[in-house]
């Protein structure tokens, strides 16, 4: 039976640690688009940055697998250079990957204000009937309250103040949300949203990638949301900073 496009891609990301790549036979051998600005694009440029990483530390943990249609995305607690938290997207074709995004954050491995850490939590999908209003429900929170700041609007979309929080530097609540987003304001330091530019879903988890800037530094923004009764509960992120053009490694973009 072949595997579905979320076990493929949990797969893919998986054969870094045994050093299976080539083998899986997931991956395009000569027609594989790469988003990720700081590796070149095609399979013979991953399989180069695999023989460069301290392979008696490295391991893959897929803690999530979903999938959308043609695309399967996976959410994965690392150690490729360092301790890292990651989602990684695969676009599949005739059964095999020809795309691939991800963004990566050094894992701090420590409990937030909260004890979480930045991938524990609820881990399968449900709802699967609801899987096309509960992406429009994540993009319209990023859109309305994180681009458009409409703060006065954040009420539709949370049960009271519950909140579960997977970011590193918040603790659960959305009171606890705001007030650090405005504490981060005041520093200096704000986190702006400037464009969605896309949105992935398997029932209750939504993935939204969007683009802005933490700090002033040029990032991308990768937030899981998982609903309840077409509600937010529960929040994962990984931000990781965007390149200028010439240092990029590859003209395809981040997004």
């Amino acid at each position: 039976m072949e595997l579905s496009n979320k076990d493929k891609a949990a797969a893919i990301q998986n054969s870094i640690e045994t050093s299976t790549l080539e083998e899986t036979g997931l991956i395009h051998p000569t027609s594989y688009k790469q988003h990720n600005p700081n590796v070149e694009t095609g399979l013979q440029a991953i399989l180069a940055l695999h023989d460069q990483m301290p392979m008696h530390k490295v391991y893959t943990n897929v803690v999530r697998q979903f999938q959308d249609g043609d695309y399967g995305f996976v959410h994965i607690d690392y150690f490729l250079f360092d301790y890292t938290a990651a989602f990684d997207i695969h676009r599949f074709e005739n059964g095999v990957s020809v795309e691939h995004w991800d963004n990566l954050q050094i894992n701090p491995r420590k409990l937030n204000k909260s004890g979480r850490t930045m991938t524990d939590g609820k881990t399968k999908a449900i709802d699967h009937h609801k899987t096309d209003s509960n992406k429009k429900i994540a993009q319209d929170f990023v859109q309305n309250i994180l681009i458009d700041g409409n703060l006065g609007d954040i009420s539709k979309y949370f049960d009271g103040d519950r909140l579960i929080q997977h970011n590193p530097h918040m603790g659960d609540g959305v009171k606890e949300f705001i007030d650090v987003l405005s504490e981060w304001e005041k520093e200096g330091k704000p986190q702006k949203y400037t464009q969605i530019h896309k949105v992935l879903g398997e029932g209750n988890f939504v993935l939204v990638l969007s683009e802005g800037y933490l700090g002033g530094e040029h990032s991308a923004f990768y937030d899981l949301y998982r609903i309840e009764e077409d509600k937010i509960v529960e929040h994962w992120d990984v931000i990781e900073a965007i390149p200028e053009p010439d240092r990029r490694k590859n003209t395809n973009g981040k997004f």
